[in-house]
């Protein structure tokens, strides 16, 4: 039997604020889709594992880059150094404040250029009905996500594997050890903007006086305008006994449960626990190997609905209708820190 650990949330404990004008205009990267080069610190480059933990790491971002269309070019810096207590890994990336109408307009611009994101266009004419569908909190948006909508420059990201901790640098992942594959697939798509780092209430959920949690005070993450507990019911508490779940189309159907236990990341999903269906966003997880990262995967459809395109070879391959349930006109830039699923 598979042993269970459970995975800690993710907090954001970054410091520093900038001021920085961006430009709102919808300009594609030259690229031919979605490339994210790794830069190995050396902290990778000088240990006797070397080969193996880059390994690792070039094939989580083989599988992201072939997933994705959007003619953007990222950098992401990989370490290997211990971490906290409890902690796998961690990112450390920019977030910044778009005013909703802003955001909407970057989605649409988007989606109007690539109309094959089908995924997109229906939660686009959906915002209506969703969280702040009247405009009046700004968005809390990741760099790397401002990236694809046309900002650039907007922060490169920082990965850490923690080094004391039992990872399998390859699959088939046994037992006994932690998926470093699927870990850091996870962690590429919270610098894409899904995940933890689509949703505000991690921090809400803790102090908004002080900073840097203040920054994400009266604000929306990229996923939680997709955030519903009933038909028509948006969702947006760190309440326990609410059931809020992923959903383009008003809330009519669930994609997947979002993570409600304050232990774990208010913008992951819920977990079935070991085993067959333990997802890659998955806010709870044991060690053994995660399920593969695919078009048919919920993370997919959650990274469509805020902006990244589909791949020529990822709609090739039909997504099911429904997923099983489980039970900056002026833009201020903020630092912050997230640990990714901590042994409990």
């Amino acid at each position: 039997m598979r042993e269970t650990k459970l995975f800690s949330r993710e907090k954001r404990a970054g410091v520093a604020c900038l001021v920085l004008a961006i430009s709102l205009a919808w300009a594609p990267a030259a690229s031919a889709g979605l490339i994210i080069t790794p830069v190995f610190d050396g902290s990778i480059t000088g240990n006797v594992n070397a080969a193996a933990i880059e390994g690792a790491i070039n094939s989580a971002i083989g599988t992201i880059d072939g997933l994705y269309s959007n003619p953007v070019n990222l950098s992401v810096t990989f370490t290997y150094n211990p971490g906290a207590a409890g902690n796998l890994l961690s990112t450390t990336q920019f977030f910044y404040d778009v005013s909703y109408a802003q955001y909407v307009n970057l989605l649409t611009a988007d989606s109007t250029a690539n109309p094959g994101n089908t995924v997109l266009a229906t939660a686009i004419a959906n915002l209506g009905s969703g969280n702040d569908a009247n405009g009046t909190n700004d968005m809390a948006i990741t760099g790397g996500q401002l990236t694809m909508l046309g900002i650039t420059e907007a922060g490169d990201a920082t990965i850490n594997i923690n080094s004391n901790q039992a990872f399998a640098f390859s699959r088939p992942v046994g037992a006994g050890s932690y998926d470093a594959i699927g870990g850091l697939e996870h962690e590429l798509d919270e610098v894409l903007g899904g995940g933890g780092a689509g949703s505000t209430l991690n921090s809400i959920a803790g102090s908004c006086v002080t900073a840097p949690a203040g920054f994400f005070c009266n604000k929306y993450g990229a996923t939680d305008l997709y955030r519903y507990s009933a038909d028509d019911t948006p969702s947006f508490t760190t309440s326990s006994s609410a059931s809020p779940y992923l959903s383009i189309n008003v809330g009519l159907t669930p994609v997947v449960s979002f993570n409600q236990n304050s232990n774990g990341d208010y913008g992951d999903f819920a977990p079935p626990g070991g085993g067959a269906g333990q997802l890659i966003q998955n806010a709870f997880n044991s060690t053994g190997q995660d399920e593969a990262y695919t078009s048919s995967s919920p993370e997919f459809e959650m990274l469509e609905s805020i902006g990244w395109d589909p791949s020529a070879a990822a709609s090739a391959t039909p997504e099911p209708e429904t997923w099983a349930l489980l039970g900056l006109a002026s833009a201020a830039l903020a630092l912050a820190a997230w640990k990714r699923r901590g042994i409990a």
